[in-house]
């Protein structure tokens, strides 16, 4: 190719045609060197190809032509690869400030499941946590115990009673973590 400037025209789609048809596929390989999902590469090249068409009434080109779509669709594929590393830190960030967000939670669920637990009276909550916290079923406790199956159940339903008044809608949440292996 010489070195005098090469302009495109930009009524001449043929001549446009012609020319994306011949440099397209090369594009496309080049950028896969850059980025491998070939979609993508093929979408950036693209992008490449439509501003030249855009900008074809202003665009001078000194070098060879090959040489300047080489250029420009490096250039495109590594501000894409810039672009989506910026992506990466911020999704990173919004995850750590949600994950700070719920431990947080986390952490007031725990504390006011404590202080629900201090209001059960010491034999309630014993029988609670055997069964809650151990696994323990209501036949096991009374042996474990001493007491009477109906007891077991009463001490139970007395310890939920008062965990359901104090923590009201957390409740379903905490007996869920429980039966999902979640410790407090």
């Amino acid at each position: 190719m010489s070195d005098k400037p090469f302009y495109i025209i930009p009524s001449a789609e043929r001549e446009f045609e012609a020319f994306f048809n011949l440099h397209y596929p090369v594009m496309v390989g080049f950028a896969m060197n850059y980025i491998s999902d070939k979609d993508q590469a093929e979408e950036l090249v693209q992008e490449v190809f439509t501003n030249v068409w855009v900008k074809a009434d202003s665009l001078e080109i000194k070098s060879s032509v090959k040489s300047f779509l080489f250029t420009a669709t490096r250039n495109t594929c590594l501000n894409f690869l810039k672009h989506k590393k910026v992506e990466q830190q911020y999704a990173g960030q919004y995850l750590h400030a949600n994950h700070h967000e719920n431990a947080v939670e986390y952490d007031e669920l725990v504390g006011r499941l404590e202080e629900a637990m201090n209001k059960i009276p010491e034999k309630c909550r014993e029988i609670f946590e055997l069964s809650r916290f151990e696994g323990k079923r209501y036949k096991e406790i009374a042996e474990e115990l001493g007491l009477s199956l109906k007891t077991v159940e009463n001490q139970m339903g007395k310890a939920l009673k008062i965990l359901r008044n104090e923590l009201g809608d957390y409740l379903p949440l905490i007996i869920w973590l429980w039966l999902h292996g979640g410790k407090f």
